[in-house]
């Protein structure tokens, strides 16, 4: 090997090291992900330090932390592996499988719920893929965070990225056995008025406390009232599951819930309104990423999989939900959004 081929070896070898050990947060976890020695790392974290001219880490006794410098060269310098990794894919014999990173952001309750039970099948299939998992809630946070493939739960704002519809979910009106057992299931949406609701404040900060039934061309709103309100919508499935009151949120992330009966719906002969899509998201730039391409095969197996295992829908097939007026726009109640819109003649 030449000389200037051996330096350009390890100034990609140190920028290796130096993505990793930005992720990991150490150079110690940084060493032992990558199978190599720590001070190899450190040592080549160094001189890729020396040869830019400006640190890249602060360093202290509780770990690592980039430089404003450092965020920077990251930015670029991840892009460039991973464009190097899709090359080598890309120019690989046909059959050899997919290696690299991908980053994946997933919405809490959808990654919990329906991807994560599931992963063990694309781990066994791609061993060579490195997954890296982070909780993300909206469409900004995929480039904050630098993921590769999003998947969430709403309505998509107009933005260049590619969005892949996943699956329509709709909303479930369910409680525990022991709930329903000491309140009384309701037979109409209004008896809903009588009992505990937990209540969810949604990624738009609009506290969901009204929930619209429809039936036959007939339409009820209710203002549901209740004394448990989070943002964290795992928090109200266990709550509801251990008997605290009644939730409303998609049926696919319901699912485990639902088959093992910890919670059992009602109102099922009602379709309740604008319950959200779930689909992937990704940027124009990954449109040929095989590592991207995988997850996306794997995702629509997933959700063709809990298609199977849904309550079947007492009022036919589940139609496409468009983006309710007030996603995204207001801040505070549901219900107080909608009276000022009724005063504004909106």
């Amino acid at each position: 090997m030449a000389a200037g081929e051996g330096i350009a070896v390890d100034k990609l070898r140190a920028i290796q090291y130096f993505n990793r050990a930005a992720e990991a947060g150490s150079f110690a976890a940084a060493a032992r992900s990558l199978e190599v020695s720590g001070p190899a790392v450190i040592q080549l974290v160094g001189a890729l330090e020396r040869s830019l001219g400006f640190p890249l880490f602060h360093r202290s006794t509780h770990g690592l932390s980039l430089t404003a410098d450092g965020e920077r060269y990251y930015e670029t310098s991840r892009s460039l592996v991973a464009g190097l990794q899709e090359i080598e894919q890309r120019l690989s014999p046909r059959g050899v499988k997919p290696r690299g990173t991908l980053t994946v952001g997933m919405a809490m309750a959808v990654g919990q719920n329906c991807v994560t039970p599931r992963i063990t099948r694309f781990l066994a299939r791609f061993p060579d893929i490195e997954l890296v998992t982070k909780r993300v809630r909206t469409f900004q946070e995929i480039d904050e965070a630098n993921i590769d493939v999003a998947v969430l739960s709403g309505w998509p704002p107009e933005r260049d990225l590619v969005v892949r519809p996943l699956a329509q979910t709709r909303f479930v009106v369910c409680a525990s056995p022991e709930y329903w057992m000491r309140a009384g299931k309701p037979n109409e949406p209004d008896d809903l008025l009588s009992h505990h609701c937990l209540v969810h404040h949604n990624i738009s900060g609009v506290l969901q406390d009204r929930w619209t039934f429809e039936k036959d061309g007939e339409r009820r709103t209710i203002d549901v009232r209740g004394h448990f309100v989070s943002d964290n919508r795992l928090w109200l499935d266990e709550a509801a599951c251990a008997g605290a009151g009644v939730i409303r949120f998609g049926d696919l992330t319901l699912i485990r819930y639902l088959s093992s009966g910890l919670l059992v719906p009602v109102l099922t002969d009602w379709n309740v309104l604008e319950s959200p899509t779930i689909y992937a998201a990704y940027r124009r730039s990954q449109r040929n990423s095989k590592l991207v391409r995988v997850f996306l095969d794997f995702l629509v197996e997933v959700f063709a999989e809990l298609e199977k295992e849904r309550i079947p829908a007492a009022t036919g097939a589940i139609p496409r939900v468009s983006k309710p007026e007030w996603w995204g726009r207001a801040h505070g109640r549901r219900s107080a959004y909608a009276a000022r819109g009724r005063k504004s003649g909106a």
